[in-house]
C-alpha cells in the first residue's frame, strides 16, 4: 500500500499521473527522540485549506553531510478531531469554529540516529496525486518532555474542589470534568489516567482548543470511567490582567517548552503514551482500552 501511495503521489521515479494540485505537510509536534515516535501532521493545500482524507504514504531520511541516507517507510492514518467549542478571540467576541478537521499520523516509526531528518510525503485523494513536498525536522538522542517508561511527577495540582472552575480552565465552558484530581491524587488512586497540559485560550498554537474538547469528549465517551486532568500551562491571572504568557509551574515540573501535551499513564505511574500537539479521541480511547 505503502509503495502504492509513494508513486502515484509523484515520489517514484515513474510516477502517474503528474500531481494534480500543490500542498504542504506541517508537522504538529517538535520533540522526535532516537527510537520508537509518533509522527503528526495536517497538510494544507495551495488555497489555504485543509487536506483530510486522503492516502499518505511517509518515506524517512537522515541528511548526514549534505547527503541522504535512507530510512524507514510508513504509511499515515487520518484521525478526526472534533472541535466545536467556542473560543474567545482577540476582538472579544466569542466564536464557534473548527481549526482541525484532523491530524494524519504515523502511529510509529523508529529513528535510529540523532540528528537533521526530512519526511518526504506521497499523497492520493479522489484518484488525483498531490505534490505535498518535503520537511525537515530534528531528532534528539533524549527527550526533554516525560518519555514513554519514565515515571510522571506527583504534580499537586489544585482541583475544583479547591477553586472555581474559572480559575482552573480558559475553556470557554462553565465546568468540564477535567479537574477532579490531582496528578499527585490519580498516582494514589493506582489506576490509569490522563493529563493534558493545554490553554485553549492562551494558547501559543491553534491546536489548544482542539485538544482540550478531544479530552472531554473522550472522558465522556468512556463514561467518566478513567480520570482526565487538565492543566493549564501558563497563570491564568498574568495572562488575563497583563496580557503576559508567564509559564505555571507544571512547565518546568514536567520539563515542557511546548503546548499542548497530552499523556497516557498506566497504573504503574508511568507513561505508556504521549501526545505533542494535535491528537484525536480514537487515539486516546485506543490506548486506554489497551491498558484494560
Amino acid at each position: 500500500m505503502l509503495a502504492l501511495v509513494l508513486v502515484l503521489a509523484g515520489c517514484g521515479a515513474d510516477a502517474t499521473p503528474t500531481p494534480a494540485l500543490g500542498a504542504s505537510a506541517v508537522i504538529t509536534s517538535s520533540e522526535f527522540v532516537v527510537g520508537a515516535n509518533r509522527f503528526p501532521f495536517v497538510v494544507i493545500t495551495v488555497d489555504g485549506k485543509t487536506l483530510d482524507g486522503a492516502l499518505i504514504g511517509v518515506r524517512f531520511s537522515r541528511v548526514v553531510d549534505g547527503a541522504s541516507v535512507a530510512g524507514p517507510s510508513a504509511s499515515a492514518g487520518w484521525h478526526v478531531v472534533e472541535n466545536a467549542t467556542p473560543h474567545l478571540h482577540g476582538d472579544g467576541e466569542l466564536h464557534v469554529h473548527l481549526d482541525f478537521r484532523g491530524v494524519y499520523v504515523v502511529d510509529q516509526v523508529t529513528f535510529d540516529e540523532s540528528g537533521v531528518w526530512v519526511a518526504e510525503f506521497g499523497a492520493v485523494r479522489d484518484d488525483d496525486a498531490i505534490d505535498v513536498g518535503l520537511a525537515a525536522f530534528d531528532v534528539h538522542a533524549e527527550a526533554i518532555a516525560p518519555a514513554i517508561g519514565q515515571r510522571v511527577p506527583a504534580t499537586d495540582n489544585p482541583t475544583i474542589h479547591d477553586m472555581p472552575f474559572s480559575a482552573l480552565s480558559s475553556r470557554a465552558v462553565e465546568r468540564d470534568e477535567l479537574h477532579n484530581l490531582s496528578v499527585a491524587q490519580a498516582l494514589d488512586a493506582g489506576e490509569p489516567f490522563v493529563v493534558l497540559i493545554s490553554s485553549p485560550q492562551f494558547c501559543v498554537s491553534a491546536m489548544c482548543g482542539p485538544v482540550a474538547d478531544t479530552m472531554a469528549s473522550a472522558h465522556a465517551s468512556l463514561d467518566g470511567e478513567v480520570e482526565f486532568i487538565h492543566i493549564e500551562p501558563w497563570d491564568l491571572t498574568a495572562a488575563r490582567e497583563e496580557g503576559q504568557l508567564v509559564a505555571a509551574p507544571i512547565m518546568a515540573e514536567w520539563g515542557l517548552v511546548t503546548e499542548p501535551w497530552t499523556f497516557v499513564v498506566g497504573a504503574h505511574g508511568r507513561v505508556v503514551r504521549r501526545y505533542e500537539g494535535l491528537v484525536a479521541e480514537d487515539e486516546i480511547v485506543g490506548a486506554l482500552e489497551a491498558l484494560r
